[in-house]
């Protein structure tokens, strides 16, 4: 498992649209799904209690038997032979239930055709098992191939299997999600994601059309993003967290290098293992995802760079600071300034590093630096202890460095006095009035 690990969200610009479609997903689960589980027992008991499995169950067990009929589980006529009656029976209702092209022809009279005595009794019993089947919001709008329109395409990614699958999804969702928000916009990043999803579906679709399973979760939508997210940061580095077995670690690497990743994994899946994840859906899905992105990127303005840039930028800002304060603490105090001054291009409001360019500035106190910077410092806002005691040790340190020399406006040094005496340094808020006055 690889997952990125993007800088934090920024809460003063939440991602909205990430945390509503959690949100959503989160109250369709539990206020939507939460009795599914009951109506699909109920539907169930209602088949068994109808002359239903007489009619059906055999028909589906002659036609397991015949290996010319496409059947999405040719293997099980097989296990069905080794188990009791009543185990065979519901095996063979859940298997059927589940068996797109049987249920195709099951539809369309080719199973009970009109010929048979029961022809009648099953089509009305048949008619209310489903009709107690679609009761559940989970079978209703979930993605069945055999039964695909464009309402469970959309609809299809909003529901869950279960709270596991949910808290996964939710999961990578924010991850993911809140970095690509921030890089498209609210707007496009919801457009992007539904068109994903619905997507995903087609994928699905286009491959296997007579699947009867229920298709369903936001995996196709979220590997979207997962697409979005690798086209969008393309070959800037992002750190990684991986997990192997039990071993974990964090890497660096150009974000792009994921979507093969991510692809080549579904892919592996899809095509050597037996799992009933679907895997169709979150290719389709990323697919999707990387292609609107790489359009976005080519013909919208409105594509972040600076957010994208952030991270790398903020790296690199670090390793020159870094550089600035060994060249200081060398006392190389003209590469100190260089570094620090172009540094300050970058962040003008960053405090820590107004301090080192006082730093630097005071090994010269007759130059004119020291002046610059000192008023840089001492023009910072706030009232905080924080604050006030950074102002009252950079002023008296000015001050005892540059008399009789001190270039501070009357209105400066006045705001000064007021924030000092109410933070008890009393003396030096005096000397600062009897000065004006």
């Amino acid at each position: 498992m690889i997952i990125p690990l993007q800088s934090k969200p920024d809460w003063h610009n939440p991602p909205v649209i990430t945390l509503l479609l959690i949100l959503v997903n989160v109250l369709v689960f539990f206020a939507g799904q939460f009795n599914d589980d009951q109506l699909d027992h109920d539907a169930q008991a209602f088949y068994f209690s109808t002359d239903l499995p007489e009619i059906e169950l055999p028909a589906y067990l002659r036609y397991l038997d015949d290996p010319a009929n496409p059947t999405a589980f040719p293997e099980a006529v097989y296990y069905l032979q080794e188990e009791d009656e009543l185990t065979r029976q519901e095996y063979a209702y859940q298997l059927m239930n589940h068996d797109g092209p049987f249920l195709e022809r099951l539809r369309e009279d080719r199973i009970i055709t009109p010929s048979d005595p029961d022809h009648e009794k099953w089509q009305t019993q048949r008619a209310e098992f489903e009709e107690r089947q679609n009761r559940s919001l989970t079978r209703r709008f979930s993605q069945v191939n055999i039964d695909a329109s464009v309402v469970t395409l959309f609809t299809a990614m909003f529901l869950h299997a279960d709270a596991g699958h949910l808290i996964g999804n939710m999961v990578f969702l924010f991850l993911l999600g809140y970095a690509v928000e921030m890089a498209m916009g609210r707007w496009l990043y919801l457009g992007a994601y539904l068109l994903s999803g619905m997507f995903s579906g087609l994928f699905y679709l286009l491959f296997e059309p007579h699947s009867a399973f229920l298709g369903l979760g936001a995996s196709g939508a979220i590997s979207g993003v997962a697409g979005m997210y690798t086209v969008l940061f393309g070959l800037r580095k992002i750190r990684f967290f991986y997990s192997v077995f039990f071993y974990i670690g964090f890497f660096r690497a150009p974000a792009i290098i994921l979507l093969p990743v991510w692809l080549g994994y579904d892919l592996y899946q899809q095509l050597f293992t037996d799992t009933n994840i679907n895997n169709l859906a979150h290719i389709g899905g990323m697919l999707a995802g990387a292609g609107i992105a790489l359009l976005a990127k080519r013909t919208l303005p409105a594509i972040n760079t600076d957010y994208l840039d952030a991270e790398e930028n903020q790296r690199r800002f670090r390793e020159k600071y870094e550089e600035g304060l060994r060249a200081l603490s060398a006392m190389e105090a003209d590469k100190a300034q260089r570094i620090f001054n172009e540094l300050a291009e970058q962040q003008p409001d960053n405090v820590d590093l107004m301090l080192q360019r006082y730093n630097v500035a005071k090994l010269n106190p007759g130059g004119e630096a020291i002046h610059e910077c000192a008023n840089r410092i001492l023009d910072l806002p706030g009232a905080d202890s924080a604050t006030v005691k950074l102002l009252h040790e950079t002023f008296v340190d000015y001050v005892t460095r540059v008399q009789p020399n001190v270039r501070l406006k009357p209105d400066q040094m006045m705001s000064l006095a007021l924030r000092f005496a109410a933070n008890d340094y009393l003396e030096d808020a005096e000397k600062i009035v009897l000065y004006l006055t």
